[in-house]
């Protein structure tokens, strides 16, 4: 019975540790894009942040879940505060995010690999940013042209647009322009969330990477 109880126990603050941690990862992504993006009027997203941070914290599933769950609550927020019905299409945009947290933990569940030296793990960071970026480039540009051709809504902004125009005026082909117009703009962004969500999982974390 004591064992039972135990376990439960500690099944119970395994759920509160998860929770607590993916609410945080929540909030970190809203409050940064709603600050940065929103407020200051970045044209970047800054809304993996917090997706960066628990990932790097605890693994791939609450990453996941963080990712998951940002579009889904956005898709909401928007809703509710403009009194307009839920598009749930919109919600598949969260794809971007799962695909980031993947490419992420590929490189950030080998911690020896951040403990070598500095210039390293500045060298990994921006590798992953790279790769992420490129992942979420070809996720966005594939839902992105499913938008356009079934739906028949175009989800960039005007620059981006005239720039989605010019490639599909030399034939490159509509899949091919709405990922490649992604790729600049996703990297920038992809740089900044990467070492920021890292530096705040460094803060966080009890673990001295560089420790001799």
């Amino acid at each position: 019975m004591k064992n039972d109880f135990d376990e439960k126990k500690s099944l119970g603050s395994r759920a509160l540790r998860f929770s607590i941690i993916v609410l945080v990862g929540e909030a970190m992504n809203l409050l940064f894009h709603f600050l940065l993006a929103d407020a200051a009027h970045i044209a970047l997203w800054f809304d993996t942040i917090g997706t960066v941070a628990v990932t790097f914290y605890a693994g791939l599933v609450p990453g996941v879940v963080v990712a998951a769950l940002y579009n889904v609550l956005c898709v909401i927020i928007l809703a509710v505060a403009s009194k307009s019905p839920i598009y749930p299409w919109d919600m598949i945009y969260a794809l971007c995010g799962i695909a980031i947290t993947v490419t992420t933990w590929l490189f950030a569940r080998k911690k020896e690999n951040f403990r070598m030296s500095r210039l390293i793990t500045t060298l990994y960071l921006v590798l992953i940013a790279l790769v992420s970026a490129f992942a979420s480039s070809v996720v966005g540009g594939i839902i992105e042209t499913v938008n356009r051709l079934h739906f028949g809504n175009l989800a960039y902004s005007s620059v981006l647009e005239q720039f989605v125009r010019a490639f599909l005026g030399e034939n490159i082909g509509i899949l091919a322009s709405c990922i490649i117009v992604r790729i600049p703009v996703t990297v920038l962004d992809r740089l900044i969330c990467t070492f920021a969500g890292f530096g705040i999982y460094k803060l966080f974390s009890k673990e001295n990477l560089y420790a001799e």
